[in-house]
């Protein structure tokens, strides 16, 4: 069974309610953050360590922790960091992504082919981050995750420079 599937799975139903690093699962739920991949382990252990059968490593949570950006005191905090939408520093935390996602949407509208083809996923992303900022139950990681996806689609579909070079000439001087 894809093991993704398996996570999706297992914590709709509740399955890692105990685990002491619940912002560990967040991370696991973001596509463009890794656990098992950055910890060097299977998903399968990944999934085990949730679970409570098995345990992540100190290193490998710092390992998490240093290769995705998040702060080691974020994930191994014993609660899912919430943004609360009535402080004005998470109000811009959101705006933020949002900023991003209007970017992408800028450059497809003037005709970037990979911006529109990027904008059709970063759409569906973005308005479930929203919907998670306008019900107060945005997690921390999910913010940090949408802002690396956009960021990426962003990234991804800057065009290529033209390249400076030198044009061969022939000598008419002869």
């Amino acid at each position: 069974m894809d093991t993704y599937l398996q996570f999706l799975r297992e914590e709709r139903a509740g399955i890692y309610k105990g685990y002491k690093y619940p912002n560990l699962i967040e991370v696991q739920k973001q596509d463009c953050l890794y656990v098992g991949y950055f910890a060097n382990v299977t998903n399968e252990l990944v999934l085990a360590a949730f679970r409570g059968e098995e345990e992540l490593t100190a290193d490998e949570i710092w390992r998490v922790a240093h290769y995705n950006g998040i702060p080691l005191s974020v994930l191994t905090c014993p609660k899912v960091i919430i943004l609360d939408m009535s402080r004005r520093r998470h109000r811009k935390m959101v705006a933020e992504v949002n900023n991003l996602f209007i970017r992408l949407k800028c450059m497809a509208r003037e005709g970037n082919q990979k911006a529109e083809k990027y904008l059709e996923w970063a759409d569906r992303e973005n308005q479930d981050f929203l919907r998670a900022a306008h019900i107060n139950k945005l997690s921390y990681i999910h913010y940090l995750g949408a802002k690396r996806q956009l960021s990426d689609y962003i990234l991804f579909a800057r065009p290529e420079p033209t390249k400076r070079g030198i044009s061969a000439r022939k000598d008419s001087a002869k």
